[in-house]
């Protein structure tokens, strides 16, 4: 293969690996920026609701902004596509001391009435 047909072969794949690299990076902060998906779900206590069907859990959407907890409430199950995180006041501006600061999609945890929740 002669000289000129290398260096356009070399500049033409050089090219096509730059492009696709640069794509990457964009596509991955559109999955980032996308809103989480699923919702989060709260058990509140026996004895904060009087039913004979049960406890009714309480479900909210995942979002980064704070939400408190309702009265009574004792479990949260993250069933987003986000990490919750907890908050010990119902305004989010202190966090729940680690290891229970923030659960991961697919799980749960005891939460405190008084507290507060967000996506993020």
């Amino acid at each position: 293969m002669p000289i000129p047909s290398r260096l356009a072969t070399c500049a033409t794949a050089i090219t096509a690996a730059l492009l696709a690299a640069s794509a990457a990076p964009a596509a991955k902060a559109q999955e980032r920026a996308a809103p989480p998906d699923g919702k989060i779900i709260v058990f509140v206590s026996e004895g904060a609701q009087i039913s004979w069907a049960g406890t009714r859990l309480k479900e909210y959407p995942p979002s980064p902004n704070c939400q408190s907890f309702p009265p009574g409430a004792h479990v949260a199950v993250n069933d987003g596509t986000a990490r919750l995180l907890f908050c010990s006041d119902p305004f989010c501006t202190v966090p729940v001391p680690p290891p229970f600061t923030c659960i991961a999609p697919g799980y749960g945890a005891h939460v405190s009435p008084t507290g507060g929740f967000r996506t993020g």
